[in-house]
């Protein structure tokens, strides 16, 4: 989708940053067996963490050796769990195709044509996704047109315009069936959500500053030359902050029974550092029309502004 929700690999345990490349793997696997050979270019990091988010409550999932387009010979180590993949998969269909829809309305017509051209080659894998989640694959398009009608507004509200995407993104969790798990996920996936709308609106805002394009934060604050003041910057990292708070709050109040210290990570540590990394101009999730699956590097916002990259 967006790719700002990472970990900080440089915390991470050599065997934790193993299980984080085999849930990665093992989506990108379960896409192109449940949708086509080409959903494996949707895969990102951001439904990554879904899945592992999703497993971390019950056993771990099986592990084997499994074929890699990406590679010209050999396997790769990729999680094997057809069932709990299948909702992950699902939804990171629908959003991909959502975003590419949205693209479509915001483009001009020469544009946006690779976008319409995307829209047809997963226009079937789409409606396969939709049967298997209907009300999820009805909440995204309903959110979707409400944050539309906010942007031809020119909605100055960052509360308005990031709850819309972030009731998507809670959408995620809503068919857990006990209350006890169902109700922390959606509050800890409103929480990611929100800071994804406000991790991207800021990435964004200097080509939408450029092109004149809708972004709330054009509205809300002054910024010059597409750059927000520090007072402004100050304040936005206080919205963000407040989300990475109340995620990681919701998580404790998750029965998890693995990947705890990799979540944690990838709320408490993962997601400021790409927040600063977003602020300094040294971080760039999308690198092209939609995520790219097979890219094996991340940039990270490390400590003192520091910029490494490191193999995932």
């Amino acid at each position: 989708m967006f790719g700002y929700v990472r970990p900080r690999t440089d915390r991470l345990t050599e065997a934790e940053q193993e299980v984080y490349r085999e849930a990665y793997c093992g989506l990108c696997r379960a896409l192109g067996q449940q949708y086509g050979f080409f959903a494996r270019f949707l895969v990102n990091y951001d439904m990554s963490f879904l899945y592992l988010l999703r497993a971390s409550m019950r056993a771990p999932a099986p592990v084997r050796n499994c074929w890699c387009p990406g590679r010209v010979c050999g396997k790769k180590s990729c999680t094997v769990d057809p069932e709990g993949f299948e909702t992950v998969a699902a939804c990171t269909v629908i959003l991909c195709m959502e975003k590419l829809r949205d693209n479509v309305c915001d483009e001009g017509f020469f544009r946006s044509l690779p976008h319409r051209f995307l829209c047809l080659l997963y226009r079937r894998a789409y409606r396969r996704a939709a049967e298997r989640l209907p009300a999820f694959a009805a909440l995204t398009a309903g959110q979707l047109e409400t944050l539309r009608e906010l942007e031809r507004e020119n909605s100055p509200s960052i509360d308005a315009t990031a709850d819309s995407f972030a009731k998507i993104v809670a959408g995620c969790g809503a068919d857990l069936e006990q209350d006890s798990i169902r109700r922390p996920m959606e509050q800890l996936l409103y929480q990611i959500g929100r800071f994804l709308y406000l991790a991207d609106a800021l990435d964004d805002l200097r080509e939408d500053c450029k092109k004149r394009a809708y972004n709330p934060l054009r509205f809300r604050f002054s910024p010059e030359n597409g750059e927000l003041s520090q007072q402004e910057l100050a304040y936005l990292t206080q919205l963000t902050d407040a989300s990475v708070n109340l995620a990681g709050s919701a998580l404790a109040l998750l029965p998890l029974r693995a990947n705890g210290t990799l979540l944690e990570n990838t709320v408490y540590l993962g997601m400021p550092s790409v927040f600063a990394a977003v602020k300094a101009h040294k971080f760039r999730a999308k690198a092209g029309l939609l995520p790219r699956g097979t890219r094996r590097k991340q940039t990270y916002q490390m400590q003192k502004g520091e910029t490494h990259e490191r193999s995932l």
